[in-house]
């Protein structure tokens, strides 16, 4: 499995593939409870431009549909605890913040893991294809 620890998700940022990767999730899991974010391509601005749609988004959530807003964080894959310890570990930031950038953390990850889980079975359909021949 790949590290998914901070370290790992930084260097992950420096990969264009990647970035454009998590945006589009992004936009597919914000696009599913109706919320429009875009990227315009611009790999080095793509932190700033997606965190302030996504949050956004999460604030109208968060006050106007509460019931739906934890169905968006069960979609995303991310807890009400997860949200408070990374709180803790960022400092004095809100909840909002916190919750955003945990989820463009939670999404990188999941391209991470979708990109290793696609390496292996790769790998392992060129083993066989080596066996056969």
């Amino acid at each position: 499995m790949p590290q998914l620890n901070r370290q790992a998700l930084q260097q992950a940022c420096g990969r264009e593939d990647l970035i454009r990767k998590t945006a589009a999730q992004i936009i597919k899991d914000f696009a599913e409870f109706g919320f429009e974010v875009s990227f315009s391509g611009d790999v080095e601005g793509f932190y700033n431009e997606v965190f302030a749609q996504m949050k956004e988004h999460i604030v109208v959530i968060m006050g106007e549909h509460y019931s739906q807003f934890l169905n968006f964080l069960y979609r995303i894959d991310v807890t009400e605890e997860q949200v408070a310890v990374y709180q803790r570990e960022m400092g004095d930031v809100s909840y909002e913040d916190a919750l955003t950038e945990l989820i463009i953390h939670r999404e990188m990850k999941k391209v991470m893991i979708r990109e290793y889980f696609k390496a292996q079975q790769n790998s392992q359909q060129n083993n066989l294809t080596e066996l056969n021949e």
